[in-house]
């Protein structure tokens, strides 16, 4: 599961150049490819690392209860 939290994406002048002839042709296929390979993979890498389960608790629980003050 991922940790969803705000991305910014960045697209080079190829990039927006594709973008502008997707929406142009009205291309539905070369549309999802774009969005798998440009935008997709950049949320992706963004979010890497910050993958957890929503069995995972945040470190070892011994060492939470040791640094808890009473």
């Amino acid at each position: 599961m991922l940790e969803i939290r705000k991305a910014v994406i960045t697209l080079d002048e190829k990039e927006i150049m594709e973008l502008q002839r997707i929406i142009t042709d009205n291309e539905a296929k070369d549309a999802l490819k774009f969005l798998r390979k440009s935008v997709y993979d950049q949320i992706a890498h963004s979010q890497q690392g910050r993958l957890k389960s929503h069995l995972d608790t945040s470190g070892d629980p011994v060492d939470r209860f040791r640094r808890q003050s009473y």
